[in-house]
């Protein structure tokens, strides 16, 4: 194994009239060159010493990341975990000796994505070593061309082979799908997008079509949402290899291997192909308790409960289920076997999904509060019980797309520290009226680290303020 220093060695023991400094200098200079976010240190080092004529042989012993990948490459190996396995495909040779196959494969690493291409008789190597969607694996003695988009694109002839990772510890080392998931409040246009978790918004259907080269094609499209501020997204995957989904209306699902584009009438919309699959999250429903927090009784039955985690839930109650819940009183513990979990939001409409439970040992409402300085660490909406540290008050803020809204905010404080309180738009006269020195609940907001790394506690459109008494 050689590190980042022994290659540097390498390049000027062959090149004595290059300083250290100076071919440090081009590396940065390379890396800038190349763009942000494409090259390591290590992959521009490879870089220049071939345009040096310097053969950093040893390399091949190490397992390299995605990102030191580069085009020209040659017998290299690769460690990363597998987010996309496209059916096999058929091509013709160039020197007319009859047809071949090729397979694609999607990798990821951290960050970093790349395609590697599997040639003629490589092609059964995925299914003959049990490869499968997040397997960890190594592409041994791969070489790199430059892809079709411009990008490096890792190949795999009859010199090399891919092979599954049975090593524990160095599975552990590649991040998993899991921390890859993205959800619909944080995709990136263009970016690849490794995995998505939402909610099966609408049926799944299927559509055949002739290409403009007369060639068939198919589409699979679906709508899915966020569940939390009722945002909803079209999913096309092209040349599905997958069979139509038949999951019910609010399922929970993961999308993988998909990008976001423009439709033609200017809404972004996500886009996946062959490698794309859809699988079922959440199959069986468990029941929960929960501390009530507050209620509201109208044309829908709201709560606001919260769980022992000390993460707070809307909890919307329809039809029979609304009928279980009149008595229902804050302090009260119920338990819930939801029709929809949407995560931060669940809907219960059956009879039996709902019920005032006379057995579950829970904290009282008053230890179920976080502390302002714990926050940090949380990332879903909780119950702060503070003190109003300033008067709330609302203004007209400048947006960057050049639109203007009503921003409220307010500082609250308990005995550990002090947090901004945060409302934007329709929310934003939520913090109007209160007072320095009250004492407020706060239910239901959900904490944001900005990028400077400054913590406020957002409110949404479910959170309630609740004085707890005068000054």
């Amino acid at each position: 194994m050689y590190d980042f220093d022994s290659l540097v060695e390498e390049v000027l023991k062959n090149k004595p009239e290059l300083s250290r400094n100076s071919l440090m200098e081009q590396i940065e200079e390379k890396k800038n060159k190349v763009g942000s976010g494409y090259l390591t240190d290590q992959g521009a080092l490879f870089l220049i010493a071939g345009e040096l004529g310097v053969r950093l042989e040893r390399i091949t012993s190490t397992d390299l990341g995605l990102k030191d990948l580069y085009v020209g490459a040659n017998d290299i190996t690769v460690v990363a975990r597998v987010f996309a396995i496209y059916p096999i495909s058929e091509y013709e040779r160039k020197d007319g000796s009859g047809r071949g196959r090729y397979r694609r494969i999607g990798l990821f690493d951290s960050d970093n994505v790349a395609r590697v291409t599997l040639w003629d008789d490589r092609v059964e190597d995925v299914d003959q070593t049990g490869i499968t969607l997040d397997s960890p694996v190594r592409v041994v003695s791969g070489y790199v061309k430059q892809g079709f988009d411009g990008k490096p694109n890792l190949n795999l002839g009859r010199r090399g082979r891919i092979e599954k990772i049975e090593d524990a510890e160095l599975s552990s080392k590649l991040d998993s799908i899991e921390k890859a998931v993205r959800t619909l409040g944080n995709l990136d246009e263009d970016k690849q997008i490794i995995a998505l978790d939402a909610i099966l918004a609408s049926e799944a259907r299927r559509s055949d079509f002739t290409r403009s080269d007369g060639s068939p094609g198919s589409l699979l499209q679906f709508r899915v949402s966020d569940g939390k501020e009722r945002r909803e997204e079209r999913i096309a995957i092209w040349s599905p290899s997958i069979p139509t989904p038949s999951f019910k209306l609010g399922q929970r699902i993961r999308v993988t291997n998909l990008k976001v584009r423009k439709s033609s009438q200017g809404e972004p919309e996500l886009h996946g192909d062959a490698g794309s699959v859809v699988i079922p999250l959440e199959a069986e429903v468990h029941a929960r308790a929960f501390r009530v927090v507050s209620t509201e009784f109208g044309e829908t039955t709201l709560f606001l409960v919260v769980d022992d985690a000390r993460r707070v839930h809307q909890l919307e109650l329809v039809g029979d289920a609304a009928g279980r819940a009149i008595s229902v009183k804050p302090g009260d513990v119920v338990r819930v076997t939801p029709d929809e979990d949407l995560k931060e939001r669940l809907v219960c409409r059956r009879s039996g999904s709902f019920e005032i439970s006379q057995g579950d040992s829970m904290p009282e409402l008053e230890s179920l509060g976080v502390k302002i300085d714990a926050l940090k660490s949380c990332a879903w909406p909780v119950l702060v019980e503070s003190i109003a540290l300033s008067r709330g008050a609302v203004q007209e803020v400048h947006l960057k797309d050049g639109s203007v809204a009503k921003k409220g905010e307010i500082v609250i404080g308990d005995d550990t520290a002090e947090v901004k309180l945060i409302a934007w738009r329709e929310q934003a006269g939520k913090v109007m009226s209160i007072e320095p020195g009250e004492r407020v609940r706060v239910v239901g907001a959900k904490p944001q680290l900005s990028p400077m790394g400054i913590l406020t506690l957002q409110v949404s459109g479910f959170t309630r303020i609740e004085r707890l008494r005068g000054r």
